[in-house]
């Protein structure tokens, strides 16, 4: 079997509701770069990345046609590791990030093409330790700029829908009890039997994660994620020692090497791993084995029909989170069953097809 030819895409999916991204600016849609790679015998893998910042895209793209140009076509799909480490050699200058995006929207492409090749999803090549459903949280919606009476409908609203979980965002209000009333009112809407989470995105230090914890602990919060600066290993441990919430960090990490220092430090209650910034499938698996010879549990991050297989072929993976900004680019959807947790595909491959017709209404280049 040989990749013989590729396919670059960008394509805009638009958002249910735009929203602030990092404070710095209002975004309706998530632009996407899509990758194919295609076989000899006909057989079409699908990769992906995206950002709500669009400009970055591009460069993306332009970085994605060199290396497949020169570093993909013509080799095995199967020889998973070769192809990464010929990325890598090839992308060393560009130092964490572009290259782990890279790596990640290849790989990705990569299994689905050894799924459908074998005509099984890859959750079962992985290992298949959940057949048929996996636990799952709300995570496109209860954004910071949402009004106090927004997130009390809204969360309610993801509560009748099904979620049994979901997470809201603080960390840009200017007093401690402003960020707590946002806490108290989302749980209000989602009920006490829903399992709540916030994330602050880096926006406070050590002192102030102090003062708002404090606020939010009658709430009953399952975790607070990154409330200070990542690279901040000694706030994180002294944290993770003083707060009775689980504390959840490791999105912005780029590589498997962090979760080792993560671990090592005991800066960390929960790992959250992204596959794109783990480097793909293989990438996030290694983090997450790292997690999991510390006893340390481990959630997904975005890309949910990714994360998805990740978690069902993984014990020690608590959640999935659905964040809907690809869905809509997919004929296939992801279905939430009666206790509020996604179906596991069952179609080969990662298990989605791109839908033309949007594809052809988001396309950019």
């Amino acid at each position: 079997m040989k990749i013989v030819s590729h396919e670059i895409l960008i394509v805009d999916a638009p958002l249910e509701r735009p929203f602030l991204v990092e404070g710095l600016f209002s975004s309706s849609f998530v632009r996407h770069v899509i990758l194919k790679l295609r076989t000899e015998s006909g057989i079409e893998g699908l990769g992906w990345s995206c950002s709500c910042s669009p400009r970055l895209v591009p460069a993306l793209a332009s970085g994605m046609g060199d290396i497949v140009e020169h570093v993909v076509l013509g080799r095995d799909p199967r020889l998973r590791e070769a192809i990464h480490a010929a990325i890598e050699v090839a992308t060393r200058w560009c130092g964490p990030g572009l290259q782990h995006y890279l790596q990640a929207t290849v790989n990705f492409a990569l299994w689905d093409i050894i799924g459908k090749a074998q005509g099984e999803p890859v959750w079962k090549l992985l290992g298949g330790h959940s057949s048929v459903s996996v636990p799952c949280y709300a995570s496109s919606w209860l954004w910071r700029d949402y009004s106090l009476e927004e997130l009390n409908r809204t969360a309610g609203e993801l509560a009748r829908r099904g979620f049994r979980a979901m997470k809201f965002r603080c960390g840009s209000e200017a007093t401690a009890a402003a960020e707590g009333e946002r806490a108290r009112v989302t749980r209000q809407g989602a009920g006490d039997d829903v399992r709540l989470m916030v994330d602050i995105n880096e926006g406070w230090d050590v002192a102030r994660t102090k003062e708002v914890a404090r606020r939010f602990e009658a709430v009953g919060l399952y975790w607070l994620e990154d409330p200070i600066d990542h690279r901040d290993l000694q706030g994180y441990r002294q944290l993770t020692n003083l707060l009775d919430t689980n504390l959840c960090t490791g999105e912005y990490h780029y590589g498997v090497q962090p979760f080792h220092d993560l671990v090592r430090e005991g800066a960390l209650d929960i790992a959250m791993i992204d596959a794109h910034h783990a480097g793909g499938i293989d990438g996030w698996l290694r983090a997450a084995h790292v997690c999991a010879a510390a006893n340390k549990p481990v959630v997904t991050h975005l890309s949910p029909e990714i994360a998805v297989h990740l978690a069902a072929a993984t014990p020690g993976c608590q959640s999935v989170e659905y964040m809907d900004w690809s869905t809509g680019l997919f004929n296939e959807s992801l279905e939430i069953n009666e206790e509020g947790e996604l179906l596991v595909p069952q179609a080969p491959g990662l298990g989605v097809s791109l839908n033309e017709e949007a594809v052809r209404a988001g396309r950019v280049h």
